[in-house]
């Protein structure tokens, strides 16, 4: 497959340096979620239609592309990698990334297809049916409990402490943030209702969270009547 001699030259672009022998795999992995994602989402019998497997796999690996080469010219620093929504430049920026680094080893056919999939896959009312499938693959891997991580990495650079996050993550709650994002972030209900159970896992690990940071485990057990206490 021709897939198979893009990935190395994916993974390699990537992949950021920490000065040292060490990587940043923060945006690669990312990549690796929604490229599988991609290829899954493609399956589903609600999708109706037949996508391009190499075209877009290729777009999954370049759609965020962009965010590369605006760190390399000093616009970002690393944590601050998909902190936000991937915008139209860097889409754009993405697209042009994949015809040159990795046009050669694609056919032309695929190339082009892979690179209108990325310029596309902002446009809720796109009809092409790559760029609905890696949007709706890129939306997917948003929830769940990589989102906890992806807070837990800003935060930590931005010197905010842990109670912070859980705050944060109260408030979309009680603005109903989620539920709108739910209701207008996927294009087949299958998406939206694996998105949903997995919401309801980082709910839980928010609850956790906020939890051992208070000891409301140790609270509970100090609310104990003492005889029961002592025989427990």
């Amino acid at each position: 497959m021709q897939i198979d001699r893009v990935l190395p030259l994916a993974r390699q672009l990537l992949t950021l340096p920490l000065g040292d022998a060490r990587q940043d795999l923060w945006l690669w992995e990312h990549t690796e979620r929604v490229l599988r994602l991609a290829a899954l989402i493609a399956r589903l019998p609600e999708v109706n239609g037949t996508a391009d497997s190499e075209a877009l796999a290729a777009a999954a690996l370049f759609h965020d592309a962009g965010w590369v080469l605006e760190f390399h010219q000093g616009r970002f620093e690393r944590w601050q990698l998909l902190t936000r929504p991937t915008n139209d430049l860097q889409r754009e920026l993405g697209a042009a990334m994949l015809l040159e680094e990795a046009g050669p080893l694609l056919s032309a056919a695929t190339a082009r297809l892979a690179s209108e999939a990325i310029r596309r896959c902002n446009d809720r009312k796109t009809r092409l049916l790559e760029a609905r499938i890696l949007a709706e693959a890129e939306a997917l891997d948003e929830f769940g409990i990589t989102y906890a991580l992806r807070q837990f990495r800003q935060y930590q650079a931005e010197g905010r402490t842990l109670q912070q996050l859980v705050e944060t993550w109260n408030r979309q709650q009680e603005y109903h943030y989620w539920e709108m994002r739910l209701g207008s972030g996927f294009h087949y209900e299958m998406t939206r209702a694996l998105a949903r159970d997995r919401l309801s896992a980082v709910e839980a690990f928010m609850h956790a969270l906020a939890s051992d940071l208070r000891g409301r485990d140790l609270e509970r057990v100090l609310q104990l009547p003492a005889a029961s206490s002592e025989t427990a």
